[in-house]
């Protein structure tokens, strides 16, 4: 009896989380699908007219970077320039970005689904963690290049580098693209190790299943 609650519980646990990453499932496509309409837009529209739009307009901004928020001054928004080439890039990469994290969503939800079903130790679900594995070591090694470009362009944009430097309280700023996110590495590594436990699980499932 009381097994039978813990499957029963365990069936409702799989499917509450699978219901879970379905939703974020659709808001991933959702961004996506914005993204697009984004980088077709920014196709169409010529950085001329950006700029006209820009400096006939109001435009109130503020930079945050991770817990810290810096809202700008009206002259500094004043002088922003738009760049196609450079919000083109980062909406291509932004777009890498939320397809790899979708790829991931999409993965623990058919492995969630899989278990709902009681197919646990299987070679399927070994090769779903594999994936998720490599795209989290993927993100480990270029999700600060991303983030520091996220920086560069918005520096860049409102011409913030040479207002700093103006200050005199800051002598001069560089940009790092390259290193490492330890914790996602360490993730990647830890979800690849289960995939393998998962694969070696199925393994013996399938001698026991040969031999029963």
């Amino acid at each position: 009896m009381g097994q039978t609650i813990q499957s029963k519980e365990f069936r409702w646990m799989t499917k509450g989380l699978r219901t879970a990453f379905t939703i974020i499932m659709v808001m991933m496509i959702f961004a996506l699908t914005m993204l697009a309409i984004f980088m077709v837009g920014a196709m169409v529209v010529s950085e001329q007219q950006v700029n006209h739009l820009l400096a006939k307009g109001s435009v109130t901004a503020a930079v945050q970077l991770e817990g810290l928020e810096m809202k700008l001054a009206d002259h500094v928004t004043s002088d922003i320039h738009y760049s196609k080439k450079d919000v083109m890039t980062f909406l291509f990469t932004a777009t890498i970005y939320i397809a790899i994290l979708l790829f991931i969503i999409v993965q623990v939800r058919n492995i969630l689904s899989n278990l709902s079903k009681g197919i646990v130790f299987s070679l399927a679900n070994s090769k779903k963690m594999e994936r998720i594995a490599y795209c989290v070591i993927v993100l480990s090694l270029t999700v600060n290049a991303f983030r520091t470009y996220t920086v560069y362009l918005i520096m860049q944009q409102f011409q913030l580098e040479s207002r700093f430097v103006e200050t005199g309280l800051i002598k001069g700023i560089s940009y790092h693209f390259t290193g490492i996110h330890w914790t996602l590495l360490l993730c990647g590594v830890v979800i690849w190790t289960f995939a393998r436990i998962f694969r070696y699980g199925a393994f013996l499932q399938d001698e026991y299943d040969a031999t029963a």
